[in-house]
């Protein structure tokens, strides 16, 4: 059997905040939002890897 295609974006990490260590409260939140698009961005990812290599197995 050959290996599931997962499309390469899919293998692409997800960028997440990246600026200095934020000093204030709006920064604080910036760097809040970013992360959860982030993590937002990668498990979104996930399940489509999840959903590619579940639909390799029937």
């Amino acid at each position: 059997m050959p290996p599931p295609q997962v499309p390469p974006d899919l293998l692409q990490p997800c960028a997440g905040y990246t600026g200095p260590l934020p000093q204030t409260e709006g920064q604080i939140s910036d760097a809040l939002i970013a992360e959860a698009r982030g993590r937002t961005c990668a498990n979104g990812k996930l399940a489509a890897v999840a959903e590619i290599l579940h639909q390799s197995t029937l």
